[in-house]
């Protein structure tokens, strides 16, 4: 995705219509219960009510835990346990968090919601498509960037040129505006690779192992086939003025690794 530091217009339907504005989006999103924190209370266990004195039999004595004690310890252990749990969801750890990412080896860095439709594919819409872009910027800065909602653009994934590492800005069942065209962000997946087209010591053994398995697990989760007719560069999405991830791209390495071949 090149020219990543420049505002854009947001990709909307309506803007299609507009003199130089080729792709859209439809800005209503819906809640994603990944990403909202648990807010249910969990009560303090009730107190037991107090029970009549009774004789003792003999051979009980005070030491000895009664099953009514045992049960009162065993109701403020759960409930001790269960607040716990709760406030790591809460927190973001625990499950939640892991819950928050679709592919296991990413961390997430959330987009802003501005930048991206709240979807529900496959089931709105396919998935048969993976576009690979490159960022034009630093990592850092290209994050920094799909978190302003003012930047009206972000894809799914970036990839760290250094050492492969994946961050996921936005969910897989949701459209990413990066595409460019509305009908390609509706179908496709987004990847980000750091670094210039016209520098390829970005370009590193470690950034296309890592996108190639990630390519490799989006195509095996949504059945896409492992070619170049549905895996390609923005610079081949219709109307497109982009040339990323251009000529020092090593599509014949990538594709190889993305087949394990």
């Amino acid at each position: 995705m090149e020219h990543l530091g420049r505002p854009r217009l947001p990709q909307t339907p309506a803007a299609l219509s507009r003199p130089g504005i080729r792709s859209g989006h439809t800005p209503d999103r819906e809640p994603d219960p990944a990403t909202d924190p648990a807010t249910d209370h969990i009560p303090d266990p009730a107190p037991a009510a107090t029970a009549p004195v009774r004789a003792r039999t003999p051979g009980v004595g005070a030491g000895v835990p009664t099953r009514r004690s045992l049960l009162r310890t065993g109701l403020a252990v759960g409930a001790a346990a269960t607040a716990a749990l709760a406030g790591d969801l809460w927190a973001g750890q625990g499950t939640a968090a892991a819950a928050t990412v679709d592919y296991p080896s990413a961390t997430w860095a959330p987009a802003s919601t501005a930048n991206y439709t709240a979807s529900n594919r496959p089931t709105s819409y396919p998935i048969n498509l993976v576009v690979i872009h490159v960022t034009q910027e630093t990592f850092a800065d290209t994050i920094r960037l799909f978190q302003d909602p003012a930047h009206a653009a972000c894809a799914h994934y970036v990839v760290r040129s250094a050492d492969g590492a994946i961050d996921q800005c936005v969910r897989e069942h949701d459209i990413a505006w990066h595409a460019g065209n509305w009908d390609y962000n509706t179908r496709s997946i987004g990847i980000e690779h750091e670094g210039w087209v016209d520098q390829p010591s970005y370009f590193t053994t470690a950034m296309y192992h890592a996108s190639a398995a990630l390519t490799a697990a989006i195509c095996d989760k949504y059945g896409i086939p492992k070619d170049r007719n549905h895996i390609i560069g923005h610079s081949q999405v219709p109307g497109t003025d982009h040339t990323d991830p251009g000529p020092n791209w090593d599509w014949v390495r990538y594709m190889r690794l993305v087949n394990g071949t």
